[in-house]
């Protein structure tokens, strides 16, 4: 009898030992795993962050350099002004403070906006800031017109003739946005903000407001977003590169 009992006895510690070895395995095969998935999000984390233009490796990419972004008109001077309404000096300015916003998040660069309010500034002033500041980059923000409705489309104007890369590469930029509107192309202009400038310098003519279908898009959140974006990203590759 005592002999059963030792051997039950015997066997259930085996058995229980068994059992042991057994979820040691399988926890230890978890944890190993666990490790393993960390370690890959850990990596794919690291990556993205490197490619993020957003995170803190590239925030520096343009520290010294200085931007003059330009919203046209303003005050008493409103531009032209929409079959809906939509004022000129109104809508320079919201393209303007997207631009601002986006480069003072990514870049690092001092940005630099000839008004940031509903104020009066005349073209001399204008220039005049850009190049008080010595500024590496001004951009100049336009939205067209024309007596017939008719007319639409994107221009980009520049003044100096070593300004035309400048001009190619921001007014490519816009257009790799998927949107239904005619490219007029990049040609020179006779404009004071640019003839007078000293800094490279461009002027942007993002529609024409008294189109119907170019004022519905440029009040539209995904043309002011993807605009503002491919614009930063244009002045980022341009200032990287001279």
């Amino acid at each position: 009898m005592k002999m059963k009992t030792m051997m039950r006895k015997t066997i259930f510690i085996f058995l229980i030992a068994i059992a042991a070895l057994f979820f040691y395995k399988v926890l230890f095969k978890v944890e190993v795993t666990a490790t393993e998935i960390t370690t890959e999000l850990i990596s794919k984390e690291a990556a993205i962050n490197v490619n993020n233009p957003s995170s803190s490796s590239t925030e520096k990419v343009l520290e010294g350099k200085k931007i003059v972004l330009d919203a046209g008109h303003g005050g008493r001077d409103v531009g032209a002004t929409g079959q809906s309404g939509l004022e000129e000096k109104e809508i320079t300015l919201h393209t303007i403070q997207n631009i601002k916003k986006l480069l003072l998040e990514k870049t690092g660069a001092e940005v630099i906006l000839t008004r940031d309010e509903d104020e009066s500034l005349s073209l001399a002033e204008r220039a005049k800031i850009s190049n008080d500041h010595n500024a590496d980059l001004f951009i100049s923000i336009h939205y067209d017109a024309f007596e017939s409705s008719d007319v639409s489309g994107i221009t980009t104007y520049y003044g100096d003739d070593k300004h035309q890369q400048l001009a190619n590469l921001i007014h490519e930029k816009i257009f790799e946005q998927d949107m239904e509107v005619r490219d007029r192309g990049v040609t020179t202009g006779d404009y004071h903000v640019l003839r007078e400038n000293e800094s490279p310098s461009i002027l942007l003519e993002l529609g024409f407001i008294s189109n119907k279908e170019d004022e519905q898009r440029m009040q539209s959140l995904e043309f002011q977003t993807n605009t503002a974006n491919l614009i930063a990203e244009g002045i980022v590759e341009y200032l990287s590169q001279y």
